[in-house]
């Protein structure tokens, strides 16, 4: 009997699935406005952040993103895959987000190098 229960307790742990790819929050899904940057770095006068929106389509996996204005603040133009894994994603080039949302705001922070100083990135969205 004692066997038999191992044999179980052994198969039950080999066979739970491992959800690595998943995000844990599905409330990333919809559009959402850039309206700061957080960082060491310099912007012209004024900057428009808002000229920077970003969908997410977890059924695809990607993220869409829409530059308006004369910068590309976060990304290019495009469709990106992402992966996840807790409160984070991962683009497709391996760049890393940890991401935290408070009610209609959204805050994807760089996760940085940290034998590098300056790069720090914290990106703040509201939901449109």
């Amino acid at each position: 009997m004692k066997k038999v229960l191992i044999l179980f307790l052994i198969l039950s742990v080999f066979s739970c699935s491992n959800n690595d790819d998943e995000v844990e929050d599905s409330s990333l899904n919809g559009q959402w406005t850039l309206t700061n940057i957080s960082c060491f770095c310099g912007f012209p006068e004024e900057p428009n952040f808002e000229a920077t929106l970003i969908t997410f389509v977890s059924s695809e996996n990607n993220i869409v993103v829409e530059n308006t204005g004369d910068f590309e603040w976060f990304r290019a133009n495009g469709t990106y895959n992402y992966s996840g894994d807790g409160n984070q994603i991962t683009l497709e080039d391996g760049r890393s987000y940890d991401f935290e949302i408070s009610g209609n705001t959204l805050e994807l922070i760089f996760v940085d190098e940290p034998n590098i100083a300056d790069d720090e990135v914290n990106y703040s969205f509201v939901r449109n």
